[in-house]
C-alpha cells in the first residue's frame, strides 16, 4: 500500500501543527547534545554563503524592500501617533535639505564645540579678523 505525496504532506503538516511542542524539545535536546561538534562546521558554512547574502543585500530591488520595510517597523514603534511621526521625519529630511550645512556643525556641536553661539562670543573676543593667507 503506497500513500500519495500530497496526502503525506497533508498527514506532516497536521502533525507538526499538534505536536509542535514535543518536537521543539526534541530538536533542543539533540542540537544541546550534537550542537557543540558542529558549531565549527556551520560557522564554515556560513562564511561560505556570506559573500553571496551581500550580493543579494546590494540589489536595488532588495534595497527598495527593505526601506519600505524599515519606515514601517520604526512607524509601528508610534501606535497612534506613527502619523504625526512621518510628518516629523518629512519635516526633518527637508530641514535637511534646506539647511545640510548648517545641521552638519549642529550634529558636530558636542565633539567639536561649534555653535553659533561660540563663534559669536568668538568674534566678540577676538574682533571680526580676516586673515589675509598671502601675507604669510
Amino acid at each position: 500500500m503506497s500513500i500519495s505525496k500530497e496526502a503525506k504532506a497533508a498527514y506532516d503538516r497536521e502533525y507538526r501543527k499538534n505536536n509542535r511542542a514535543m518536537l521543539k524539545a526534541k530538536k533542543k535536546a539533540y542540537y544541546a547534545k550534537v550542537g557543540p561538534l558542529r558549531r565549527d562546521k556551520e560557522r564554515e558554512e556560513r562564511k561560505k554563503r556570506m559573500p553571496l547574502h551581500i550580493e543579494y543585500c546590494r540589489r536595488p530591488e532588495y534595497k527598495a524592500w527593505k526601506k519600505e520595510y524599515d519606515k514601517k517597523r520604526r512607524e509601528a514603534k508610534f501606535g497612534d501617533f506613527k502619523d504625526a511621526h512621518a510628518v516629523l521625519m518629512a519635516l526633518v529630511k527637508e530641514i535637511h535639505r534646506q539647511m545640510p550645512d548648517r545641521f552638519e556643525r549642529y550634529a558636530q556641536a558636542q565633539r567639536h564645540a561649534w555653535n553659533p553661539l561660540n563663534q559669536q562670543r568668538r568674534k566678540q573676543r577676538h574682533g571680526n579678523i580676516d586673515f589675509d593667507f598671502d601675507s604669510f
